[in-house]
């Protein structure tokens, strides 16, 4: 089993169109790692992609990725959804309808609630079931299912609308919380999992000391800083922890989040980029 980090930013990608700082420069003359797209990762094997940022088909399209047999969502939010006809490139044949594909769309309940309520996505989602490119399942919190091998279990987060998501696959045991962990207290059942993947948050000061979120910034409210990851991690206590969800914004690049790594060694860190790799 591998898990393919398919996009790595938040909200704003790297390079943010129309924006000319070192960060954006920098990612459009090396590319690379130095370049992150939308929020996404992909469990090869059992075919598992988590979410659909509008750039979900130039990222799996990039990694080689032509099928998508499971589709799970952990919130409503544009950076997470918005990309979501990339099932009727994945899935549609419209000459012969024999060939189309067909993907599962799983839902937890209250995502699917907001879905109901959020920019058309229920009515879309709908729209590809009556298609026959998609099916889609509701679950309840803590509710088991499985997903080609693994047993998945979703947990709502403190942020409304939140998902963070218990994998389990023999002895192996991950916890995935892409995003929003602000005010989230996990409980025992997500301590000491053998990978945590978790947003990274935000920063005060960019790497050369410039007040990037004063004092006062409602993104101090809304968001989980840096620092509150770190006792995070420290709370669940993983094996290895890899870091996504990084925003443009944070002003740093593929190169400072390396320094970073070996700074906060000690909590087995990883800041994960585009294309990233993991055995499972």
């Amino acid at each position: 089993m591998e898990l393919v980090f398919l996009g790595t930013a938040g909200a704003e990608t790297t390079p943010k169109v129309g924006c000319l700082c070192r960060v954006c420069q920098e990612a459009r003359l090396k590319g690379g790692r130095f370049v992150r797209n939308g929020p996404s990762v992909f469990l090869a094997e059992a075919s598992v992609l988590f979410d659909t940022p509008e750039d979900a088909d130039k990222s799996l399209e990039r990694e080689g990725i032509h099928e998508v047999r499971h589709l799970v969502y952990t919130h409503w939010h544009p950076d997470h959804t918005a990309g979501r006809r990339v099932l009727e490139q994945l899935n549609m044949d419209w000459l012969d309808r024999k060939k189309r594909r067909v993907t599962d769309v799983w839902l937890p309940s209250w995502v699917r609630e907001d879905f109901r309520k959020r920019q058309g996505l229920e009515e879309n989602l709908e729209y590809f079931e009556r298609a026959g490119i998609a099916r889609i399942h509701e679950v309840g919190e803590g509710e088991t299912f499985q997903l080609d091998g693994i047993t998945v279990r979703p947990f709502r987060m403190a942020q409304p609308g939140l998902t963070a998501y218990i994998l389990e696959r023999e002895s192996r045991r991950w916890v995935f919380a892409l995003d929003d962990t602000k005010d989230w207290k996990p409980s025992t059942e997500f301590s000491d999992p053998d990978l945590l993947v978790l947003e990274t948050g935000w920063f005060e000061r960019d790497p050369g000391g410039r007040v990037i979120v004063p004092p006062g910034h409602p993104i101090r409210n809304e968001e989980a800083s840096f620092e509150e990851t770190l006792d995070m991690i420290d709370r669940i206590n993983p094996q290895k922890t890899v870091l996504t969800h990084i925003e443009q914004l944070w002003a740093r690049s593929y190169e400072d989040y390396l320094e970073l790594e070996k700074k906060h060694h000690g909590h087995k860190l990883q800041f994960a980029y585009d294309g990233l790799r993991i055995k499972l």
